[in-house]
This record gives structure tokens, sequence and C-alpha cells, in this order.
């Protein structure tokens, strides 16, 4: 009898116009969903590349690329998320970004900020990380990863040591950084 309810369920997770829960901190798409977009967005050519730069450097591997992973504007399909990093069935992912939130902001660091924390779920296969440290009444965020995208003001005078973290996932350099 257990067998036929974990059958069941599982009949009506992947048959069903539901999107599957968080996997990874990716979002699952439906069995039936398709990549929209097989090629980026040119706006964000320039971050991927710095990114690519940055992966490189801080991992010692000259072949570090980003892979099939196109960017573009359009649906984040959840009021709440500025990006997202979407993984459909056959493997492939994309991130999408809104537009609109990316027009309002004017910011360099902020749009980095942001599209280097989905690509962190997307090229690296990272988690969030929403781990805080204290110092004094001050709490400081640890990763690039955490799900709240860190603000210019964050991110900017550590961006180095946040970019050790993203490709490292050792957030030694950013703590003495800070202080802490």
């Amino acid at each position: 009898m257990k067998y036929f309810y974990l059958f069941l369920l599982t009949a009506l997770l992947s048959s069903c116009g539901i999107p599957l829960p968080l996997q990874k901190d990716l979002v699952v798409k439906d069995i039936n969903a398709v990549r929209v977009n097989t090629t980026t967005n040119p706006v964000f050519i320039s971050f991927i590349q710095e990114f690519e730069i940055k992966g490189k450097a801080i991992t010692g591997n000259a072949d570090f690329a980003i892979g099939d992973v196109p960017i573009n504007f359009g649906d984040t399909e959840n009021p709440d998320f500025q990006g997202v990093c979407f993984e459909y069935p056959d493997g492939t992912k994309e991130i999408i970004i809104k537009e609109e939130w990316w027009s309002r902001t004017n910011n360099q660091e902020y749009r980095e900020s942001l599209l280097f924390h989905e690509l962190g779920h997307c090229a690296l296969g990272r988690d969030h990380l929403d781990h805080e440290e204290a110092k004094g009444a001050e709490s400081f965020k640890v990763s690039i990863m955490n799900s709240i995208i860190l603000t210019p003001a964050a991110y900017q005078p550590n961006r180095s040591e946040y970019l050790e973290e993203l490709f490292t996932q050792d957030y030694t350099d950013l703590l003495v950084s800070l202080g802490i």
C-alpha cells in the first residue's frame, strides 16, 4: 500500500501543470516546459565576460565558462524575484531578469550582484547561503548567494571578497575585510 501512495504522489506531481518545488534553489519547470531562449540578450554580455574572467582567475581554471546559460529579460513568475534561474526537464537552464527592475536600476554593482547571484545558481550549482555575521549592532551577509541580493553599499567595498566566496565557498577573507 505504501508503494501505491508513493506512485500516486509521483504521478500527480509529474503530470500536472504545477512547477516542481525549488531544487538547489533553481526553479525547476514543469515536465512539459521548454527553454524559451537559446541566445543571450547583448545587454548582459559584458557581465558574463566579467564573471568568466573572475571565474578563471579565482579558480585557476583557464577553461572556466558559464556554458549554455542564456540570460534575457522576461517574466520571473514571482513578483518578489528580480531574477531567476530556471532549469528545464531536459537539463537546460536560463536566467530571466525583470526588465522593469533593470531599467529602474542604473547602478552597475547592483546589476552585477543580481546577475552573479543567478549565475551562481545556474553556472556554479550554488544554493542560497543566508548566513550572516554580526559586528556590533550591524549584520553582514557572508555570501553573494544570500537570498536577499546585496545592495551596492554592501557589495562594492567588498566586491573582491564576495567574488572569492562565490567561486570558492570560503568567506574567511570577507570576514577579515569586514573586521569580523
